[in-house]
């Protein structure tokens, strides 16, 4: 099975999107394949869209030493275009996710319908759940923060060209838990195939109380937190989330939250 990888580069069981380029699939299967064997190679098309002008000169100056010496350095993805072609390289793009995180997942699809088979980094100043997801689903490969060293930086790089997957180990395995329960979604009984669009933006049969708890899960509220927070008890609580994740399918509180944060309506209350 092909893996996944947190941040600290330590494996997560998970399937990976695309098989890798056969020159770095070389590397991989190779006794030594260190970072220099991938320099050596300079396989890699590399893009950088970074709005900062001294974060951008920055990584330049990292990348410049190592396989990913850039083909094309831009404040915004549109520049990119007037700038370089395709050579006919593996293709990376790395992209600055901080300014408007859903126009650049907007932009990530884009170009992954113009480049299927490019790799694409996102580079963040925090951690938001829905954001990783909606990255994830847009089609990056790697979610990372801007204060990771340039060592981290460089493996990453490496790690996505080899076809895997780096995200927060915080949330990878959430993710994976969200794709398996799409992939579990054609086993639901005739009363779960509801219209597409409807489930969207009806919880299932939510009440109003179940789904603002539904909203606490999604932000990591503990059960003592959420029953303060409605002068309710704790006992009630773990009713409220029993009921929760019956109705909605879900094995536990992660896999609650992951669902929460792709059905609930953003105002956060229940449709009438």
């Amino acid at each position: 099975m092909r893996k996944s990888y947190d941040q600290n580069n330590s494996s997560v069981s998970g399937a990976s999107r695309d098989a890798p380029y056969p020159g770095f699939l070389e590397i991989a299967h190779s006794k030594d394949p260190s970072h220099a064997n991938i320099t050596n190679m300079k396989l890699v098309s590399t893009l950088l869209v970074e709005p900062n002008t001294l974060l951008r000169e920055g990584l330049k100056r990292i990348l410049s030493e190592t396989a990913y010496s850039l083909a094309a350095s831009t404040a915004s993805l549109d520049e990119i275009g007037r700038v370089w072609k395709p050579d006919g390289r593996p293709l990376l793009l790395i992209i600055d996710g901080t300014c408007d995180h859903n126009d650049t997942c907007l932009q990530i699809r884009q170009f992954k319908e113009q480049h299927a088979s490019a790799r694409i980094a996102m580079l963040v100043d925090g951690y938001d759940l829905k954001q990783v997801i909606a990255a994830y689903q847009a089609g990056a490969d790697a979610y990372l923060m801007k204060s990771v060293s340039c060592e981290v930086l460089v493996k990453t790089l490496d790690l996505v060209m080899l076809g895997e997957a780096v995200f927060p180990s915080a949330v990878l395995g959430l993710m994976q838990n969200y794709t398996s329960d799409d992939d579990d979604s054609d086993e639901a009984g005739p009363e779960e195939h509801s219209d597409p669009t409807e489930d969207k933006l009806q919880p299932k049969g939510l009440s109003v109380r179940e789904t603002v708890i539904l909203r606490c899960l999604m932000e990591g509220d503990s059960n003592k937190l959420i029953a303060r927070k409605f002068d309710i008890t704790e006992a009630t609580v773990k009713v409220h989330v029993k009921a929760i994740l019956r109705k909605i399918r879900a094995k536990n509180r992660t896999q609650a939250a992951i669902w929460a944060a792709n059905h609930l309506p953003a105002n956060g209350r229940a449709p009438s």
